[in-house]
């Protein structure tokens, strides 16, 4: 009775409510011809596979992805297109200048005789605060100056501006009478008089000039538009971005020429794994489909669809997600829908069914973006509906917490921030989510302690990605869960399985509280041409804990540690094609261990993109 009760307490986690949007969100990739490392919407994914990019990138998260699931991948050498979470934000080849600048032509000043000077003025500034702009004009005021002298103190607030990215801008001494030994100098502060863009076919002008414009509108920093510039790079809408600045018609005003050649907006995969629990099928078909700008501003539809060869899962997820202003912010909304069969020997006669649906809604909005690093706040809201029955069609609960009629509810808002920075040699990845549980729209309502859909829980994620060498890369990841609160098996963590824990079955344990830790070694030992892996050798350990807080009333089968070692093989035989096959050595046995490849180790996951 305990297996089959083990059985269906699996399947809010395996209905499809840990899959995440394809977000915002958002893999980490890392350039592996000059070793340079580069971030999504919501979870840390262990899924691999990779793309041609030469990169190793991070993708956006969508902010509501469960603890089942990772919060965000930060290797995507090797990661299906089923599992994104957001468009890919690849690093540079170099950091060679996109922006070419034409030399503005030099102002002559006919020179003035000595003049006794009570005081300096500057006019026109916008940037600096006055006392900025005091530091250098006081050292020349109440005294005699020389017309150089006056000079000097135009080329050094010239210089100011230069200094600091304003390379259009400059003082000048404009004609005047020197009334009561006051000296005007007047500053022009450089603009963009016209943004002319050549090559765009399908995306929105305004998409473009609107993220230009981010260095500056009244006051033009180059610095901040070779980094504006570069962000339009890494943007997977663009294939190359180049620019040019010229001298406008007026003084100060410049002509930007942004030339772009826009990247395919469609992109697919076809899979097969064995990344789902056996008793529902492991071996699952998996198809994905993206288009990343779907109406021209920069919005992406993203649908997938799963299916176990035992025909014990049918999955389908669809996401929409709309860029809202030109920091990047988005908004994505998810629709799942899963039913689930037991297929597995005994309890394949039982008729044990579930269906399940997820709604959600999700923000995200970076405060720091730059290419090397992005900060970002995210929230979000989720509805999850699932009810279970027996024998096809008569409504079973089968878990605690549960209404009689097999129906759970969750309401469920979530918050957090997420966080990464890249340099050559190394990338950093963290992120922070609370879950806020409420009885909102009929949610699961039950008398403590038995667990419904009022909780609160925490969700901390991290990854570490850092190039030991040429052909070695060492990838750290950790994943921890705290809650005072029994949760629900939807909201629980989980540990086990070819994403999780290698060497164990699919969500072999589950808890309320759970931390899973992972270190492996990349060694590539091929590559193709251009530089990029084609094979690569992994040796790996894997560790896991779940325990439940002291009320719930759902005891958990021990062993509640897991710890395995194993060997992963990743190959790519052909470009869009890759290959992953892995054993791990469960070094700490399971009573219930079952006869499944998975429980046995070994997981395997072939991926075709087009």
């Amino acid at each position: 009775m305990r297996v089959l009760l083990g059985v269906l307490s699996a399947f809010p986690i395996i209905s499809g409510v840990c899959v995440f949007p394809g977000y915002t969100t958002p893999t980490v990739q890392a350039e592996e011809s000059e070793t340079t490392l580069g971030y999504g919407a919501s979870g840390l994914e262990t899924t691999d596979s990779y793309s041609l990019r030469q990169e190793l990138t991070i993708p956006r998260i969508s902010p509501t992805h469960l603890a089942q699931n990772p919060a965000f991948v930060l290797d995507s050498e090797f990661s299906p297109l089923s599992q994104r979470d957001v468009v890919p934000n690849p690093v540079l080849r170099d950091d060679s200048p996109l922006l070419y600048i034409e030399p503005l032509p030099q102002l002559r000043i006919e020179p003035l005789p000595e003049l006794e000077v009570t005081k300096i003025q500057v006019i026109g500034n916008t940037v600096f605060s006055p006392e900025e702009l005091k530091s250098i004009v006081q050292p020349y005021e109440r005294r005699t100056l020389t017309f150089e002298q006056i000079l000097e103190v135009r080329s050094q607030i010239t210089q100011l501006y230069i200094d600091q990215g304003y390379i259009t801008s400059g003082a000048l001494i404009p004609p005047q009478t020197f009334l009561d030994g006051v000296v005007q100098i007047q500053v022009i502060e450089g603009s963009l008089e016209e943004i002319r863009i050549e090559g765009a076919r399908r995306v929105n002008l305004q998409y473009i000039r609107n993220r230009i414009l981010l260095a500056g509108r009244k006051a033009l920093n180059t610095v901040k538009l070779e980094e504006q510039l570069r962000l339009l790079q890494i943007n997977p809408l663009f294939e190359k971005v180049e620019a040019e600045l010229q001298p406008g018609t007026r003084a100060g005003q410049s002509i930007l020429i942004v030339s772009v050649a826009e990247a395919d907006p469609f992109e697919g995969s076809v899979s097969i794994d064995n990344y789902s629990p056996p008793s529902i099928g492991s071996e699952r078909l998996g198809l994905n489909l993206l288009h990343r700008n779907l109406t021209g501003n920069g919005d992406e539809i993203d649908a997938s669809y799963y299916h176990t060869t035992t025909s014990g899962e049918d999955q389908f997820d669809l996401s929409y997600q709309i860029p809202l202003n030109p920091r990047n912010g988005t908004l994505q909304l998810r629709v799942n829908q899963t039913h689930i069969k037991v297929t597995q020997e005994p309890f394949n006669t039982l008729g044990i069914e579930g269906k399940y649906e997820l709604y959600e809604l999700n923000f995200r909005q970076p405060l720091i973006y730059t290419p090397r690093e992005e900060f970002a706040i995210f929230g979000g809201f989720s509805y999850r509906d699932g009810q279970t029955f027996i024998l096809n069609n008569i409504p079973q609960a089968f878990s605690i917490g549960a209404e009689p009629d097999g129906v759970t509810r969750t309401s469920v808002f979530r918050l957090g921030k997420d966080y990464f920075i890249r340099d050559a040699q190394r990338v950093l990845a963290a992120r922070s989510q609370f879950s806020f549980g409420t009885s909102l729209f009929d949610a699961t309502t039950n008398p403590s302690p038995i667990p419904d859909s009022q909780f609160f829980s925490w969700l901390g994620q991290m990854q570490w990605v850092q190039l030991l060498g040429e052909n070695n890369k060492l990838v750290v990841k950790l994943d921890v869960q705290l809650t005072p609160d029994s949760l629900l098996p939807s909201e629980q963590f989980g540990i086990g399985g070819g994403e999780s824990i290698r060497g164990y079955r699919q969500y072999a344990r589950s808890g309320d509280n759970g931390f899973r830790f992972s270190i492996e070694d990349r060694i590539t030992l091929g590559r193709f041409e251009g530089g990029y892996p084609t094979f690569q050798l992994i040796p790996f350990v894997d560790l896991g804990k779940v325990w439940n807080n002291r009320n719930n009333l759902d005891p958990l089968p021990k062993p509640t540690f897991l710890v395995s070692t194993g060997l992963e093989l990743l190959w790519r035989p052909i470009p869009l094609f890759d290959i992953r096959l892995g054993y791990g050595f469960p070094i700490i046995d399971l009573d219930d261990r079952g006869t499944n490849a998975q429980d046995e180790g070994f997981y395997f996951g072939v991926n075709y993109y087009f």
